[in-house]
């Protein structure tokens, strides 16, 4: 089969695989799309924590499946998303639901292979859980997006958006678009995109409510502090690394605020002074979110096929694995918004 590999920082190379076997009581799945997803850039340009090498990379996979060793309510033929972890299924954290935290996890496409080839061998453990039945008639690219609209579920719980709710969201690429999208549907009251890109502006202008504001204009900061005004916000979402979590975003948060630091902050971002006496007064609160479980993947898959969330305007790149370049560049040059190598 072919797989494009990762064998180190900068040397991505679509390679000649042997077939992978399907594994005992899992399953082999042919894919059909796997999307790029920001961090699947970073480990290209810079590695992960994650990350072994060489690694086949691709975590928000759909795929049909081609052979079954199982007898799960699944059969050759199906269409299904795939939740990217292998959870141990027996911790506290797997017990209680939080699978994203087993202590044991593996991650397709991070320390164990993913989706940027044209076969996938699926454990057992997946089948438990992991894998979605998709509706008849789905479409596989859209479809690609539940495991980074899980992930936004995920951020989102984290911070208890709510009814009446007012977001920010800081960062207008894919992620913060989900987060727009899914604030929506939590009727959040107000939702404020902070984004720089005029490309990425004008979408979210088209295809949400939230009122999307250009902090790389003078006068865009200025509507940034007019639209928080001195009541403040409620929830901050970090849908960007550049942000910097420290005591001038706490200021923006209302009494009860909440901040979810969704995306990895970069490099000098990370080690910053809080006010916690300000905490302490204003029942502040500061979470983190990292992956989702597989309970938040199979809620986003309900919510894409069932037309709750629309998000098809998301995708601004499609190409298959031959042209994965194509797919990496378009991400990482933030020309648009989501690509997705898929079969033709």
């Amino acid at each position: 089969m072919k797989a494009a590999i990762l064998k180190s920082p900068g040397v991505l190379e679509l390679c000649d695989l042997p077939d992978p076997l399907c594994p005992k009581g899992g399953a082999l799945l042919e894919i059909k799309a796997c999307a790029v997803c920001g961090t699947d850039v970073k480990m290209r340009e810079q590695g992960h924590r994650d990350l072994a090498y060489p690694r086949v990379l691709g975590h928000e996979m759909v795929g049909m499946i081609v052979e079954m060793d199982s007898d799960r309510a699944l059969a050759e033929g199906d269409l299904a998303q795939v939740w990217p972890g292998i959870a141990c299924g027996k911790c506290r954290s797997c017990q209680r639901g939080a699978d994203n935290r087993c202590p044991s996890i593996r991650i397709m496409g991070f320390n164990c292979d993913g989706g940027f080839a044209q076969l996938l061998a699926l454990p057992e453990q997946s089948l438990s859980g992991g894998v979605n039945l998709l509706p008849h008639g789905a479409e596989p690219v859209l479809a690609a997006l539940a495991e980074p609209l899980a992930c936004c579920i995920n951020g989102q719980e984290q911070a208890r958006v709510s009814e009446g709710d007012c977001v920010l969201i800081c960062g207008g690429g894919p992620i913060g678009a989900m987060h727009a999208l899914l604030a929506e549907l939590h009727r959040a009251e107000k939702i404020i995109v902070a984004e720089r890109l005029p490309g990425r502006i004008r979408l979210l202008e088209r295809h949400t409510s939230a009122i999307v504001v250009n902090t790389a204009e003078e006068s865009g900061k200025k509507v940034l502090a007019e639209e928080i005004g001195k009541a403040g916000v409620d929830v901050i979402l970090t849908a960007t690394p550049e942000v910097r979590v420290d005591n001038d975003l706490q200021k923006l948060l209302s009494p009860g605020g909440r901040i979810c630091i969704f995306s990895g902050p970069a490099a000098g971002n990370y080690e910053e002074l809080i006010n916690l006496r300000s905490i302490h007064y204003h029942e502040l609160t500061i979470s983190g979110a990292y992956g989702c479980s597989s309970r938040q993947n199979r809620q986003a898959v309900e919510l894409l096929t069932r037309g709750m969330i629309k998000a098809d305007w998301l995708i601004t790149k499609r190409t298959n694995l031959a042209g994965i370049e194509e797919a990496f560049s378009h991400s990482s040059q933030r020309t648009g918004m989501k690509s997705v190598v898929c079969r033709n």
